[in-house]
């Protein structure tokens, strides 16, 4: 005598489907595989088959499928009623049927189907539920208002997106709108401070060493701007201001050259 496992209990909701795998060594390969509902621990009814043609076989809500490669033979049963409780085997035949597994299956009803079967039944004999059942705008409105009220929800959605586009778009300009006119301010500003430091500069060009001045005499040649050391030699520059009619046109030394130097006054 064979021992036999334990039942393997399984609960379903009714209209749900119940699928189960039996596993087998290799000595129920190529063997018949069967599943029933067992009654006195005999098979009663639910009966499926495979053979060595057929690998799969469906009676009514039942299917059976054997998988030589997996060594696994399955059992599919759809739409399960409250009646199909009961035992069931998965075996297979070598003289005799040897069981694979033992299933408890106990199919229950669901509590909301059965509410909803009372409900109908008293919408139908004209006497109000206690509990309404309330219906969506698909059903009561017709299906053109229904795609109209999608297109306009879209729209607002895609103005809502566009306008905070937009308000960005106006805050990034401006922003680099006052960024810009403030680098010019700036450069404006260094480049008139580097002018007066030239122009400074240029007034103060030669008024390094001793000067000698006069200014009551400054419209003749009274002064001179010498750049004295200490022992200069005679290789060294002589500068010297002189009235533009006091200039000879031909120097008689070949080493005297004139230069005009005008200053431009400079706000402060």
């Amino acid at each position: 005598l064979q021992a036999q496992a334990p039942p393997v209990e399984e609960r379903r909701r009714e209209g749900s489907t119940l699928y189960i795998q039996c596993p087998y060594t290799a000595k129920a390969t190529n063997k018949w595989k069967s599943w029933c509902r067992l009654k006195g621990g005999q098979c009663h009814d639910s009966f499926v088959r495979t053979s060595y043609y057929y690998q799969s076989q469906t009676t009514g809500r039942t299917t059976i499928k054997d998988d030589d490669t997996a060594g696994t033979v399955s059992v599919t049963m759809t739409d399960l009623k409250a009646e199909d409780s009961g035992m069931y085997r998965c075996a297979y035949y070598s003289n005799d049927y040897s069981p694979l597994k033992i299933i408890s299956l106990n199919v229950f009803k669901d509590p909301g189907s059965s509410q909803l079967g009372r409900q109908f039944h008293c919408a139908c004999s004209g006497i109000s539920p206690h509990i309404p059942v309330l219906q969506g705008p698909s059903s009561t409105w017709p299906r053109s208002q229904a795609m109209s009220l999608s297109n306009v929800n879209t729209f607002i959605l895609l103005c809502v997106i566009l306008s905070i586009l937009l308000v960005l778009a106006l805050i990034t300009s401006v922003t680099l709108c006052v960024r810009l006119h403030k680098v010019l301010e700036r450069s404006g500003n260094q480049e008139a401070e580097d002018t007066y430091d030239n122009a400074e500069g240029t007034a103060q060009f030669g008024s390094t060493g001793r000067r000698e001045s006069s200014k009551d005499d400054i419209k003749t040649l009274k002064y001179v701007n010498l750049d004295l050391q200490s022992q200069p030699s005679p290789e060294d520059p002589l500068y010297c201001n002189v009235e533009p009619s006091g200039a000879h046109s031909t120097p008689q030394a070949g080493n005297v050259e004139y230069a005009v130097i005008a200053f431009n006054p400079f706000p402060r």
